[in-house]
């Protein structure tokens, strides 16, 4: 039988914070598991889909390499550090919040840190690029999301910068001020280029109903539910861990550490339901536009009408002017968004 237990052996100091820290880690071993698992179904994904058409998508294979790579020496050198705080130096004065506090800065934890902001901008990278497809590469649009985008890259670069060279890390004033901007732009800008995305499909999906009868248009809508779901996990994350961190609570160490893993998953998760079929595919547009051409009778406004560069164009109201109320689909369109 084991020895009765007593609040003898607890050591002093604030328990929930060391708690905390902990358990944020092994949350983020938690969100590797995950985000490991669909990376692995996004590569399969790319094997199967060649084995059906032959054709590799060499950018979704290498996009989901790349973010598998960086999540997983990210987080080896974050359990690395997890190890220093309570095993290798757990006598060091003050325990391991102090620890952490003192030597947050070590070239250990700043490539872990370093690696995590770098899938950030990859993550919100995709969200831009999608946003840029949906909306007819039209690069005056692009124009201001990318400038956002690029504030993003700067603020992490400097709160890189202040981690490293500020006394108390990532816990001084100057480097709480850029975190929260980096991870509030980077948040803004899922949210509104998300919102934006099923704007214009639902758009398109209203066209499509009024042109082609009432059974046209889920499709759209399978598209846009599979963005909001993917943008939702890092968004909730994401506010949840913003404003626990202004506040200086300290549930923001539970947080934390699962953040990077958790801004991998929700690209990769799109990704992998683009290639195993749940959202628009090339067969899907075939198919409207089979029933489409024997069902409707053909006018200068509603015609599905092939381009020169092998585009399947479909209709929308002339008072669209340029802009194509619908979206314009390649065979690997959808890949790309």
């Amino acid at each position: 039988m084991p020895p009765a237990l007593s609040s003898a052996y607890s050591p002093e100091g604030d328990l929930w914070i060391e708690r905390s820290n902990f358990n944020g880690v092994v949350l983020s071993n938690v969100a590797f598991g995950i985000l490991f698992g669909i990376a692995i179904r996004c590569l399969r994904g790319v094997y199967e889909t060649y084995e059906q058409t032959k054709k590799i998508q060499w950018w979704i294979g290498l996009y989901a390499a790349w973010m598998l790579a960086l999540a997983t020496v990210a987080l080896a050198l974050q359990d690395k550090f997890n190890q220093m705080t309570f095993i290798d130096y757990r006598d060091y004065p003050g325990g391991p919040n102090a620890f952490t506090l003192d030597f947050y800065s070590l070239p250990v934890n700043v490539g872990s840190f370093s690696l995590y902001t770098i899938m950030a901008w990859f993550a919100d990278g995709l969200v831009l690029y999608r946003f840029f497809i949906i909306y007819d590469r039209n690069r005056y649009i692009l124009f201001l999301p990318a400038l956002i985008w690029l504030g993003g890259v700067l603020s992490g670069i400097g709160l890189l910068v202040s981690i490293v060279h500020s006394d108390n890390s990532f816990w001084a004033e100057t480097s709480i001020k850029l975190g929260i901007a980096f991870w509030s732009i980077s948040l803004g800008l899922n949210i509104i280029l998300t919102s934006l995305i099923a704007g214009r499909l639902l758009i398109a999906r209203y066209h499509a109903k009024t042109l082609m009868g009432p059974r046209y248009g889920s499709h759209y809508l399978s598209v846009v539910s599979m963005l909001i779901e993917s943008a939702a996990l890092y968004s909730a994350w994401a506010l949840a861990f913003l404003i626990t961190f202004a506040r200086g609570s300290p549930a923001q160490n539970l947080l934390l550490p699962a953040l990077g893993q958790v801004q991998g998953i929700a690209p990769l998760l799109i990704l992998m339901r683009v290639l195993h079929g749940r959202a628009w595919s090339n067969s899907t547009n075939h198919g409207y536009t089979q029933e489409h051409i024997h069902k409707t009778p053909l006018t200068s406004r509603n015609t599905i009408r092939k381009s020169h560069s092998g585009e399947t164009v479909l209709p929308g109201p002339r008072t669209m002017g340029n802009t194509r109320s619908l979206i314009v689909l390649k065979d690997t369109q959808i890949e790309r968004m």
